[in-house]
């Protein structure tokens, strides 16, 4: 498809399951699940909530952390999806509000080094964590870690021509906002509930693989 843009939430999208909820199921004290709670009531913002919740995680041994991220398994369709995009010469951006440190050493346990990341950072020193976060915005509503509009609406003003079309996968509450700002949204789990009854979007797609997604590109050639 010409002049297209692709961008895809990780957690819950590449990955099969949530990588930070399973990482704070095994190892947080149980009081992150109260501050889970504020941010999907709206209380908090989603870079408070991880703040927060990763004090909660006790020293741990480098062997523990490859062990939880050798765990995580991705929709096995995603690694051709994404030699695909860069057969096409289509630009490829994952943006997520998780981390850094289990995006990257999952994305290169399936041979994947070079992806273009926006997330949140985590730094895992002498058994402890520490967080930074880049990528906020002073303007996002939701005080999100990582704001996905502003980095979607970004690049697309940042390329020659300005009329780049943007495809987004998403499957949650951080893909919510921007998941009405795109020109083709492909959404799965609670992010699809939420288009059906709040987005009115004639490019509303539900996806379970990339392989659905790769096909919908090809298709458009």
């Amino acid at each position: 498809m010409k002049n297209l843009v692709v961008f895809s939430d990780f957690d819950g999208t590449i990955t099969k399951e949530d990588t930070l909820n399973k990482f704070l199921c095994i190892f947080a004290n149980s009081k992150w699940q109260e501050i889970e709670k504020q941010w999907l009531n709206g209380d908090i913002g989603s870079k408070q909530c991880l703040e927060e919740q990763m004090k909660l995680v006790p020293e741990m041994t480098q062997e523990c952390l490859d062990e939880f991220v050798d765990s995580i398994k991705i929709d096995e369709t995603f690694p051709d999806f994404y030699n695909f995009l860069k057969s096409e010469n289509i630009d490829f951006y994952i943006v997520s509000d998780g981390f850094d440190y289990f995006i990257e050493k999952i994305l290169k346990k399936h041979g994947i080094i070079d992806a273009k990341v926006f997330s949140n950072k985590l730094e895992f020193k002498d058994g402890n964590f520490y967080t930074y976060f880049p990528n906020t915005n002073n303007s996002c509503k939701r005080k999100s870690g990582v704001c996905k509009c502003h980095i979607v609406e970004k690049i697309r003003k940042s390329n020659t021509i300005v009329t780049n079309q943007v495809l987004y996968a998403g499957d949650g509450l951080s893909d919510f906002c921007v998941s009405g700002k795109v020109d083709f949204l492909f959404a799965k789990g609670s992010l699809l509930e939420y288009c059906k009854k709040n987005i009115p979007n004639n490019h509303l797609i539900g996806f379970d693989s990339f392989e659905e997604i790769k096909e919908f590109i090809k298709r458009q050639k």
